[in-house]
């Protein structure tokens, strides 16, 4: 079976999806690294699901560089940096 085509991206995106983000890692560590936006999409995806935050913005802003205008990885970027600039003031107020 040929490892790393598009079809294995999908699954992985659709296993995400499903809530099935383990299988979708275990998936994803089998495709051979492609230079592609749909990979460092997917591979964004994936980081961001299990809260890898560095690697998701490297891997959506790897998608950037590739496609100006991925309006997927620019939306998924601002809400990590949404998620990252959070500050709840009443946490630290007992």
């Amino acid at each position: 079976m040929e490892v790393g085509n598009k079809n294995d991206l999908e699954l992985v995106r659709n296993l995400l999806k499903l809530e099935k983000a383990q299988e979708a890692r275990t998936l994803f560590s089998q495709i051979d690294p492609k230079d592609s936006a749909e990979y460092y999409l997917v591979k964004g995806s994936l980081e961001q699901k299990f809260q890898n935050w560095g690697e998701a913005m490297n891997a959506f802003n790897k998608v950037l560089e590739m496609e100006p205008d991925n309006s997927e990885a620019a939306n998924n970027l601002h809400l990590i940096q949404n998620i990252l600039n959070f500050w709840n003031p009443d946490m630290f107020n007992p």
